[in-house]
């Protein structure tokens, strides 16, 4: 018996240390645990037109993503509300991107001065060329565009890998005098891609926001805003169009005015399973539009009701005038270019004097006559006034070199007019020039100043109630 246990003891020792050994080889053959995934992220990152891409090389070198940061942000401009005219100036908030803007000469003839129809066309190239890191450029009243770049970085466990990036270009034109359909040109370009990225997951969205100032006016639309897509498949159909008209006979009294802001903006979302900074949605450009049936600028009388007036951007247009020798309104610009920069040579005297129109904060505003015929009036009685007091009550005959008339600045048909005082008694006194000027040339700068009303479609700059509804600037060669 005592041998049979020795046995079964021997025995079940035996299974025991095969099952040690067996334990023991699998401990020492057991794979270890797996790694952690990696870490994988995007950053993306606007960029002005202005600004070259870095590449993957300059990426990947020490301390660069955060010098690109702080550059970037140095650039980021403010958006001057002065740009744009009546209240849709309220929405452009103080965000990046400065406006430029363009100014058409005056044609000169040998019957006088003329304005010629502004631009209503742009292309990419010169709306990048003349954009000037800002949000936006203005061509004309007709024309404007702006234009944005984004980079994306591809990381892996805080390294870049790879990069890609796009350009989007907005241009915004009115085609057609008479037609009062705006055209919005949407263009993605400069597609790419280096290194490790996951492009095809990257989805590019495009927003606009449209806010009408008239709430009882209801817009056309036609085309397409470009809709939400991945980054491949928007560079396999890059480009847009959306079209946007009111009728005329919806807008507020006594003009048919509509406003209406339109404000772009383009953001990305990441594939799944990546992560890092997003800077959300980035406005690509701004603009505000004004829908018209003036019944003193053109094609207020169409024989259809809902064709009649047009449409121009809000932006404060810029009214050039030459003193170039041989200019028909040389001896308007002479005089504007005077009160401008050296006021105390000018009549009437003040110390103070500091005419507006040539800078964004103080404009000009259109008086048209038959809206305040008194207010008008005494601008023109005031400016003659002066006239006949400093250079006698024939100054329009008492030079031998030939007829004279009485000039004015700011012009009689502004509301900042040699009578503004007494309209406005908290308004400067004397801020004006009044000159004697050869007649034929102050006929050229007339003609210029009605041309350049009509053809940017210059609206009676204030309501009812003293708001600007519409500015425009001078400039002098």
């Amino acid at each position: 018996m005592a041998r049979i246990l020795t046995r079964a003891y021997r025995r079940r020792g035996k299974i025991w240390a095969t099952l040690a050994a067996a334990t023991l080889a699998v401990t020492a053959f057991t794979p270890p645990a797996e790694a952690a995934p990696d870490r994988l992220s995007v950053d993306t990152y606007a960029l002005p037109i202005g600004v070259k891409p870095p590449t993957l090389s300059e990426l990947q070198r020490p301390g660069y993503l955060a010098r690109l940061g702080k550059s970037l942000e140095r650039q980021r401009l403010e958006a001057g509300q002065g740009e744009i005219a009546g209240p849709a100036a309220s929405l452009l908030s103080e965000e990046k991107g400065s406006g430029v803007r363009s100014s058409t000469p005056p044609v000169q003839t040998g019957n006088g001065g003329t304005y010629p129809d502004p631009p209503r066309s742009m292309s990419d190239k010169e709306c990048h060329k003349n954009l000037n890191n800002g949000l936006f450029y203005f061509k004309s009243r007709f024309a404007m565009c702006g234009a944005l770049q984004l980079l994306q970085v591809w990381g892996r466990n805080g390294r870049p890998v790879g990069e890609s990036g796009f350009m989007v270009t907005v241009l915004g034109t009115v085609p057609d005098a008479k037609d009062r359909s705006v055209r919005f040109d949407y263009h993605f370009s400069n597609f790419a891609a280096t290194g490790n990225t996951k492009t095809s997951g990257l989805i590019v969205n495009t927003k606009v926001e449209q806010t009408i100032l008239v709430s009882h006016a209801r817009k056309r639309e036609s085309g397409l805003i470009p809709p939400k897509k991945s980054f491949d498949a928007l560079r396999a159909a890059p480009n847009y169009r959306h079209n946007v008209i009111f009728d005329a006979g919806q807008g507020a009294k006594p003009d048919d005015l509509i406003t209406m802001a339109y404000d772009p903006s383009v953001s990305v979302k990441y594939p799944t399973g990546y992560v890092g900074t997003n800077p959300g949605p980035e406005r690509v450009t701004f603009t505000a539009m004004n829908w018209d049936a003036a019944p003193y600028l053109p094609n207020s009388r169409a024989s259809d009701p809902k064709k009649r007036g047009g449409v121009a951007f809000a932006n404060k247009a810029t009214l050039h005038y030459s003193s170039k020798q041989g200019a028909p309104e040389k001896a308007v610009a002479d005089h504007l270019k005077l009160a401008h920069t050296n006021p105390s040579k000018t009549k009437p005297p003040n110390s103070h004097k500091n005419v507006p129109g040539f800078e964004l904060k103080r404009p000009l505003h259109r008086l048209y006559p038959d809206r305040d015929k008194s207010r008008y009036r005494a601008n023109r009685r005031t400016a003659v006034r002066m006239c006949v007091t400093y250079w006698g009550k024939d100054y329009a005959t008492s030079d031998p070199a030939g007829p004279r008339e009485c000039d004015e600045y700011p012009f009689a048909s502004t509301y900042e007019g040699a009578g503004q005082h007494s309209k406005e008694p908290s308004a400067p006194k004397d801020n004006f020039s009044a000159l004697p000027i050869p007649k034929a040339q102050n006929k050229a700068g007339g003609t210029i100043l009605a041309l350049f009303y009509d053809k940017n479609r210059i609206l009676h700059g204030r309501d009812s109630k003293g708001k600007e509804v519409d500015a425009y600037l001078m400039t002098i060669d």
